[in-house]
């Protein structure tokens, strides 16, 4: 259980800002063109790492194939359409899993299940996921960083409520097992 109620809420409010900004991400994934909201000079520029071959999960296999050089199939879940391509954009997939994680910390607080999830393994759950997502945007920091040489502010925002909520979910599993 959690025993303080700051703990929760700013665990709470964590959760509900990095979805805000992943489904603007996702917006700005599927607009035409790029807005200036995120744009600040060549360095700054969340439309070109939006707009990327990084930005779904196809970016992986984009990694491998054409910048890597390996002799592997590249995979483009893409061309099956926008709902296909929404479903593999990191920014929607890391929208759906800030809402899992919300929906895992109120089952937490409240010691219920969470869909087949029981109510004393939430918590690994949330520590499980959040160490997940803070790997997976480290990898994007890196494509940011050394491929694209620009980087989404946005993204980088999402990347430390990431780590934030990993250390608050990791303390919390420090204490719960004392």
């Amino acid at each position: 259980m959690i025993k303080h109620h700051r703990t929760y809420r700013g665990l709470q409010i964590l959760f509900l800002l990095g979805m805000l900004v992943s489904l603007f991400l996702t917006y700005e994934h599927f607009v035409p063109e790029a807005s200036k909201f995120c744009t600040f000079g060549a360095s700054f520029d969340c439309g070109i790492v939006n707009k990327s071959p990084y930005a779904t999960l196809d970016g992986i296999s984009y990694l491998m194939t054409v910048d890597f050089g390996w002799n592997i199939p590249l995979i483009n879940l893409t061309q099956y359409g926008p709902f296909v391509e929404l479903l593999v954009s990191n920014a929607f997939l890391g929208f759906l899993t800030l809402v899992f994680l919300f929906f895992l910390l109120r089952a937490y607080r409240q010691n219920k299940q969470c869909l087949w999830i029981s109510a004393n393994k939430t918590l690994s759950w949330m520590r499980g996921i959040l160490i997940f997502g803070v790997l997976y945007g480290f990898y994007l920091f890196l494509i940011q960083h050394f491929l694209l040489k620009t980087y989404c502010i946005l993204c980088i925002a999402l990347d430390i409520i990431l780590i934030v909520s990993l250390i608050i979910v990791w303390r919390m599993y420090h204490d719960s097992s004392k």
